[in-house]
């Protein structure tokens, strides 16, 4: 590995978007509910059984709104049956035709971009879909202000004709069709009838999706009762007659609940994994979130020795990946050296083991640096989604090194947010799931992002390397991806330690739950009763 020079100009952030909260949000949950791909205790059956009656589903916790505008992407799964998006993200990470036929950006730059709408698509309300509600809808999304909008900051929307909708964006942006899918509700398209009076949205559904929320059902925060659309565009999708969801928080209540028939399918944590195998559950998991160190002071302004690649690189080499990994995940922990995941966007193979356990080689460096005898390393750190056990199995590993790491922990989930998105910490444990590289980049390691680069560490290769992603086109995009995620794993801008899964469970009676690295969030709209 080649010793790069260190990145430059910290300085301090001031704002905290939605978007990148939003998706720390969906970090935290989904690990707390939660090696690559598919397992199963058993072999399913998956020979279609026609159209259920019913399909219970358990999830961690309830939603605060409905509202496909102001809801987390974390509570997706609570309004993706009722509304149909622009593009859907199949299991498998492609991207199939949903309410768009068609799409692709116009011209060079990835800064305007054209969808064709599908023909006679009636809203479960009796709205018809066209150009201009879909423009209605996307400025709707973008005036909310809600947890996704500032995917959608800057950019006008104009239709023409009825079928055709052009998005115009102020700066390049390659990862449209991914922000149109149900992974981010965007692309949950509203009714035009609904937003005329959008405050009943937010207790109420009203989108072109398989299934419409019955209120009589439903008591919100405890279980939502939903029931087929008959309007649904593709009758053939419509596996279930009703659909409840229900917020189950403890994960053993979660299993229970599966072993007795209550739910068919939960989201629940690897603490029950053995629990669930044992009863002949299937088991669906792949790597969401990375979980390792951040270096927020990588130009050495608080904390001299982290100004050093040095020294970052040997807390690299300090770490026994596969060890932690173990410990905390039994068989599904996937050790890592990078923030992206086994067949997400920009993994790169051959950084698998980047930095191989190597305590000699850790020491040696940091001698070079001038540290032979270490040095203190303060590290904020969390309790919650496996944060704090990782951090306490890191301070004991780097101990060895000589590296001391004074870990101070807060117990409250927003106060660590606050805590580090102020600019006066040097190290955190952290966890990240898994986005395409732009979004990451927004989010993690550019100056744009506020919570996990609060310092504005930069460096102008790596402004290079993003600007060549900004504008690549979507054949460019995995290599431009690669070319980043090397020059993060070079420079140790990051101490990643292990990829962390989302776990579902179900029961036999249930076909089509599949997950990928690409596509962690397994889509209700593909489940199916099996014989």
């Amino acid at each position: 590995m080649r010793v790069p020079t260190g990145p430059r100009h910290p300085s301090r952030s001031r704002s905290l978007p939605k978007a990148v909260a939003a998706g720390v949000t969906a970090a935290l949950l989904l690990t707390a509910c939660s090696a690559g791909g598919e397992a199963a205790a058993g072999k399913p059956n998956t020979e279609p059984a026609g159209v259920g009656d019913l399909l219970t589903v358990a999830y961690q916790a309830a939603p605060p709104t409905l509202d496909p505008a102001k809801i987390d992407q974390a509570f997706a799964g609570f309004v993706n049956p009722a509304y149909e998006p622009l593009i859907r993200r199949a299991s498998d990470g492609s991207l199939k035709p949903a309410l768009a036929t068609s799409w692709k950006y116009v011209g060079k730059g990835n800064k305007l971009f054209e969808l064709t709408l599908r023909e006679k698509v009636t809203f479960a309300d009796g709205g018809s879909l066209s150009a201009d509600g879909v423009v209605k809808h996307l400025r709707y999304v973008q005036k909310t202000g809600g947890a996704s909008a500032a995917f959608l900051q800057g950019a006008t929307f104009t239709a023409s004709g009825d079928r055709t909708v052009r998005i115009k964006f102020a700066t390049p942006n390659p990862v449209v069709p991914d922000i149109l899918t149900q992974d981010y509700v965007i692309g949950d398209v509203i009714s035009p009838k609904a937003l005329a009076k959008p405050t009943a949205l937010a207790t109420s559904t009203s989108g072109a999706g398989p299934y419409t929320l019955d209120p009589k059902a439903t008591v919100a925060g405890d279980h939502y009762t939903f029931v087929a659309n008959p309007h649904y565009w593709n009758k053939s999708d419509v596996h279930y007659k009703r659909v409840v969801l229900r917020a189950i928080a403890n994960p053993n209540t979660a299993i229970n609940a599966l072993k007795t028939g209550q739910v068919d399918v939960a989201s629940a944590d690897y603490s029950v994994s053995a629990s669930a195998k044992s009863a002949g559950l299937q088991i669906v998991q792949t790597p969401f979130v990375i979980q390792g160190i951040n270096f927020l002071d990588r130009d050495g302004s608080l904390l001299k020795p982290l100004g050093d690649v040095r020294v970052r690189q040997a807390i690299n080499y300090a770490i026994d990946r596969t060890a932690i990994s173990k410990a905390l995940l039994g068989e599904y922990g996937v050790p890592t050296s990078q923030f992206t995941v086994p067949g997400g966007e920009g993994y790169v193979a051959e950084n698998k083991n980047a930095y191989p356990y190597d305590l000699a080689k850790a020491k040696r460096l940091l001698a070079e640096a001038g540290y032979p005898n270490g040095f203190t390393l303060p590290m904020l750190s969390l309790p919650y989604a496996g944060i704090g056990t990782m951090a306490q199995a890191l301070s004991d590993q780097l101990g060895k090194a000589g590296i001391h790491v004074k870990l101070r922990t807060l117990n409250n989930p927003n106060a660590y947010l606050k805590e580090l998105s102020g600019g006066d910490i040097a190290s955190a444990a952290v966890g990240y799931g898994y986005q395409p590289t732009y979004m990451e980049g927004v989010g993690l390691f550019m100056p744009t992002a506020p919570v996990f680069n609060p310092r504005k560490s930069t460096s102008p290769e790596l402004t290079r390397l993003f600007g060549e992603l900004t504008t690549a086109s979507q054949q460019e995009r995995p290599a431009a991806a690669r070319a980043i995620h090397d020059w993060l794993v070079d420079n140790a801008w990051f101490a990643p330690v292990a990829a962390s899964p989302v776990f579902y469970y179900a029961r036999a009676n249930v076909g089509g739950l599949k997950v990928s690295a690409k596509s962690p969030l397994a889509n209700l709209a593909d489940w199916y009763p099996v014989r």
